[in-house]
């Protein structure tokens, strides 16, 4: 099981990209206001649309997978199939990419960054797969080093964006920088993977790790680009100023929901995954879930009464929006948290289809609800509707869990 040591480790893996992220939000800030914070989240939203889709879907199974395993050439054949299944799977999205951003962006950013941001994204799944791997593991303490790396590419590209550069020298730091790092990393999964020579169950790993392959695509390509929607619209409602605003207040929140997603991911899907089909994964869902939520109502409430100062900490005193505004998204946040317990609980189940139908009612449904209720569209309004989606997502995602644990138990109880 997971130690204090590794649970200590996993916090500061979280903090530190925490701290990395705030860093460069506040050079971009102070360089260029509002709009050059929007307009730079346009791009790291491509950076994640090609990352994610491998790294909450195929890699996501391979910690689930080698967390089960208990065998080391098992663990590592999971490791080689998914390495490549991972970077198909990103690269298929990354040649689609940079068109349909450009155009979602209204060609306020030039295709030619956008292809930057894809390659940044493709780079970004190598070292992704060795944190995988090592979470299943249970070695958060390896994954720091990691962590301390990607940190520094951050602060890289805000020492570059804190003297002036425009954003395509800063696109090309950032994919430089990251493919070194995946180059150093490549050569070392490469080594680990073939340590013991053996390919016996290859097939049946690539097997398991593709039920997890329509997860990554479904939330991988909907939430990044879902974002590239909802800034789009408000966009053209509001402005590109007022889109910063609100991405600032989205930030601000995610000192908390990423702090919760880590905990979850470093912490308690490993758990889960090992316990799940016993009594201890009701035990453990319910441990998650009384410390992550109460944790996070706690500092979510904090943010509230505080978020003028933060925003003026975190960007500058142009940073500011109305207290109701500022309400609907920390309720929203919290309640987003909620239904990553259940969704996580779902990982460890390999309920991958219902993972998939369920992402549709988080930021899509968002993203239509802006669409729908455009007319007369404010910061509240807005926010409004984030909570109301993700009211809908919790509930779903409650239901797809708790409903097959319960008919199992009726089944069992038959029997």
């Amino acid at each position: 099981m997971t130690s204090s040591t590794s649970v200590l480790a996993a916090l500061a893996i979280i903090l530190i990209d925490l701290l990395g992220r705030a860093g460069l939000d506040k050079v971009l800030a102070l360089a260029g206001g509002p709009d050059r914070v929007a307009l730079w989240a346009q791009l790291q939203s491509v950076v994640e649309l090609v990352s994610t889709v491998a790294i909450v879907g195929v890699l996501q199974g391979l910690t689930v997978l080698v967390a089960q395993a208990g065998d080391p050439r098992a663990e590592r054949g999971l490791l080689r199939e998914a390495l490549k299944l991972g970077l198909a799977t990103s690269l298929a999205v990354a040649l689609a990419a940079p068109l349909l951003a450009a155009w979602l962006t209204q060609e306020k950013i030039g295709l030619a960054l956008f292809v930057l941001a894809a390659l940044a994204g493709l780079f970004t799944v190598v070292p992704a797969t060795l944190n995988a791997y090592w979470l299943g593991k249970h070695m958060q303490r390896r994954m720091l080093g990691l962590a301390l790396l990607s940190s520094a590419v951050l602060l890289m590209i805000a020492a570059g964006a804190g003297l002036g550069l425009p954003l395509r020298e800063l696109m090309l730091m950032q994919c430089l920088a990251l493919l070194l790092f995946a180059g150093a990393t490549w050569r070392y999964l490469r080594k680990l993977a073939q340590e013991d020579g053996s390919r016996e169950g290859d097939k049946e790993h690539f097997r398991k790790l593709a039920s997890f392959v329509p997860v990554g695509l479904a939330i991988g390509i909907m939430s990044p680009v879902s974002m590239l929607v909802v800034r789009g619209l408000l966009s053209g409602m509001l402005s590109w100023n007022e889109v910063g605003l609100l991405q600032a207040l989205w930030r601000s929140a995610e000192w908390v929901t990423a702090t919760a997603a880590g905990v979850m991911t470093l912490v308690f899907l490993p758990r889960l995954s090992a316990s799940h089909g016993s009594a201890q994964f009701n035990r453990e869902l319910a441990r998650a879930g009384m410390i992550v939520l109460a944790a996070s109502a706690c500092l979510l409430l904090l943010i509230y009464f505080n978020q003028r100062a933060m925003l003026a900490t975190l960007y500058d005193a142009r940073f500011a929006v109305s207290d109701e505004a500022a309400a609907l998204v920390m309720l929203g946040s919290l309640v987003r948290v909620a239904s990553w317990l259940f969704l996580f609980g779902l990982y460890a189940a390999s309920r991958t289809r219902l993972i998939v139908v369920g992402e549709v009612l988080s930021l899509p449904l968002f993203a239509l609800l802006l669409w729908l209720f455009a007319d007369g569209m404010t910061l509240e309004r807005a926010s409004l509707l984030y909570l109301a989606s993700y009211i809908v997502y919790l509930g779903f995602n409650a239901a797809a869990l708790h409903w097959p644990l319960r008919n199992s138990g009726r089944k069992s109880t038959e029997r």
